[in-house]
């Protein structure tokens, strides 16, 4: 009886439906990067015997041969103006590093309850950074890809909603941005698969804007969560010894993380001069505090433009991480896999091997070219090299650097 109830639903809001879709304008976008490069020297941490980890490249591509997948990626987005202020917006993704999987980007829908506001509810970009809206579209910033040392935090989108408000303040053009949300994903921890969860994300972005001048600032927060195997071996066995202070300060289980960063551009269209500052914490873990920030300069001639940027990174470990010097008696064993520890002091020495690895100060320096060889095309050709001043538990010997070039498009 239930089935055939189902069954007379459908069937009635069938006619409805397609009524609906046939009414909908659905208008289609996209953009595809394809972008090549190759390593052409890598740095080496001095005493990492784990192959895996003891080379440092640059974005993912090896010295042996060019390499298409790191970067290249293709992107359809559709869009539909369903009337009366409702829209709804999807975007599906292909990344070259994921082996060209598909995967949806965006998915959400739009409410304009004013003339200068609108609501967003869906899986939507979190707006860290000046040119997150465009993280993804190489055709609309100079660089192959936006400043690592920087646009280097493993989320860029969450489950949630975004509220945006736009305004005049005299000759400026002011826009605000809040959301509130969440978001989790998997990422590499000391080398270990990892999986993160930001809770209760909050926060937001205020930029204001004139001819040529684009400045902002923004801030935001949750309550973060990294767990590992490795990780959680570590932490109970933290516990189970009573060093529970100890295993609270090195654990990442709901801590407070933030993120603040400042922005500029100046662009008067023969000039770019931007900048970015950003500062990352978590709280109450072994996770460093990262300072970072970049300044781009370039200068265009008709279709082409020559640029150059310098970026910094610095990570410092987490104050309020110290080992004892004599660990209580009753410490259990063996759960360190890194080192496989025999007795208490050796399974402090990994909370402080894992603080300290978190450590290190690098600066980049690329020099590109951009040049606009269609209307809706461009190709360029970056060169950039790393410098390490430490990193932690090892000190690194060499430079890393590689040459990249690509075409960028939109559709």
């Amino acid at each position: 009886m239930k089935k055939a109830l189902l069954a007379t639903a459908v069937a009635s809001m069938a006619p409805a439906l397609a009524v609906n879709v046939n009414a909908a304008d659905i208008r289609w976008n996209g953009f595809a990067s394809i972008t090549g490069g190759i390593t052409t020297s890598e740095a080496e941490r001095i005493g990492d015997a784990n192959p895996a980890t003891n080379e440092i490249r640059l974005y993912g591509y090896g010295d042996d041969d060019y390499n298409f997948r790191p970067e290249s990626k293709l992107a359809l987005q559709a869009s539909s103006n369903l009337g009366n202020g409702l829209s709804v917006t999807a975007q599906a993704m292909a990344r070259g590093a994921d082996d060209f999987n598909v995967e949806m980007e965006w998915a959400f829908v739009s409410y304009d309850f004013g003339d200068a506001s609108r609501v967003n509810v869906g899986k939507l970009r979190i707006p860290f950074y000046q040119y997150s809206d465009f993280l993804d579209v190489g055709y609309a910033y100079p660089w192959i890809r936006p400043p690592e040392s920087v646009y280097d935090l493993f989320f860029s989108t969450m489950e949630g909603v975004n509220v945006q408000f736009n305004g005049a303040m005299g000759s400026w053009d002011s826009g605000v941005q809040l959301v509130l949300g969440r978001t989790a994903d998997e990422l590499l921890v000391s080398g270990a698969e990892s999986q993160a969860d930001l809770r209760n994300l909050w926060g937001g972005a205020w930029t204001i804007n004139n001819d040529w001048l684009t400045l902002r600032a923004a801030y935001f927060q949750a309550d973060t969560s990294i767990t590992n195997p490795t990780l959680a071996a570590l932490d109970g066995g933290l516990r189970l010894g009573g060093l529970t202070d100890i295993a609270d300060s090195f654990s990442v289980n709901e801590d407070k993380g933030s993120f603040a960063g400042l922005g500029f551009k100046a662009d008067n269209g023969n000039w770019l001069f931007a900048g970015e500052v950003t500062q990352i914490k978590v709280e109450d873990s072994f996770i460093a505090d990262q300072d970072s920030a970049y300044l781009t300069l370039g200068k265009t001639f008709n279709d082409l433009m020559f640029h150059i940027t310098y970026e910094v990174q610095e990570d410092t470990r987490t104050d309020g991480i110290t080992a004892p010097a004599f660990p209580p008696s009753g410490v259990p064993s063996a759960l360190c896999p890194a080192t496989g520890p025999s007795n208490g002091t050796e399974l402090l020495a990994c909370v402080e091997k894992a603080t300290d690895a978190a450590e290190g100060k690098n600066q980049t320096v690329t020099v590109g070219m951009r040049y606009n060889f269609h209307p809706s095309a461009s190709f360029k050709i970056d060169f950039s090299q790393r410098n390490f001043d430490t990193d932690g538990t090892y000190e690194v010997d060499g430079s890393a650097s590689v040459v990249r070039f690509s075409i960028d498009t939109i559709f």
